[in-house]
């Protein structure tokens, strides 16, 4: 075997033990839906080709090992034919349209989904500055299975990776899974703090756009992912390191 193959090898591995890592930390935090939604990586040293779950795996369950591998078409290449075609049809949309996300990440989390019904989600508070200004939205078309819907919600997305699925869920995505994981992490937490302020008949301190502006442009020193990335997967390899099998 090559050094090159070697390499490549070693970095397919890594790739799939970030994403099997992200499955169990979306359980922890409790944003799974059961069997449903998904989590997708491309495969390293391709261009179509992507790492998901198999179909009727609890996010639990996932590990390195039984991540199936899919081209652009859906057809499975490696693992057992068992494909959420909605998630294909989601996730191809990023993979083939921003080739620099290499994670795709799409959520229906409890707290936060019913933010989906408003028109737009407000910016509250100081950490969802960092998202100031770089959130999408796709109205919703039914299930996700018709591939034309695919160049809509790549359109929507746009280039900084976060979207709003209204109606339906978020979707999420990154060059690394760090940098994904916590663009979802501090979206549903948007949509949290959005949910709690809504009911309140208090008025509201009024924020100018310039100092949005400001905090998104200050949160540039501290990348979603960076810094977080790491201290998930010490959590991880503490609460269950078969995320690495």
């Amino acid at each position: 075997m090559s050094k090159t193959t070697s390499n490549l090898k070693q970095l397919q591995e890594k790739v799939k033990i970030d994403l099997a890592a992200m499955f169990r930390l979306t359980a922890m935090h409790g944003w799974d839906d059961t069997i449903w939604n998904h989590i997708t990586a491309r495969v390293p040293g391709s261009d179509h080709h992507f790492y998901m779950h198999r179909f009727g795996l609890a996010y639990e369950e996932v590990c390195a090992s039984n991540l199936i591998k899919v081209d652009e078409d859906g057809n499975v290449l490696e693992g057992p034919e068992d494909v959420n075609t909605a998630g294909f049809i989601i996730h191809s949309a990023i993979h083939l349209n921003h080739p620099n996300n290499k994670f795709v990440f799409h959520a229906h989390p409890p707290s936060a989904i019913a933010a989906t019904v408003f028109e737009e989600i407000p910016y509250l508070i100081q950490d969802s500055s960092m998202l100031y200004g770089k959130v999408g939205y796709h109205d919703w078309e039914g299930l996700s299975v018709d591939p034309d819907e695919r160049h809509r919600i790549a359109k929507n997305m746009g280039e900084h990776g976060l979207l709003v699925m209204r109606n339906h869920g978020f979707l999420t995505a990154g060059e690394t899974a760090g940098e994904c994981f916590m663009k979802m992490y501090y979206l549903i937490r948007m949509c949290e703090v959005a949910l709690q302020v809504d009911p309140c008949s208090l008025n509201r301190v009024k924020t100018s756009p310039k100092m949005w502006q400001l905090a998104c442009e200050q949160y540039e020193a501290f990348p979603p992912g960076k810094y977080e990335w790491p201290a998930l997967l010490r959590r991880c390899d503490r609460l269950d390191p078969s995320y690495k099998k």
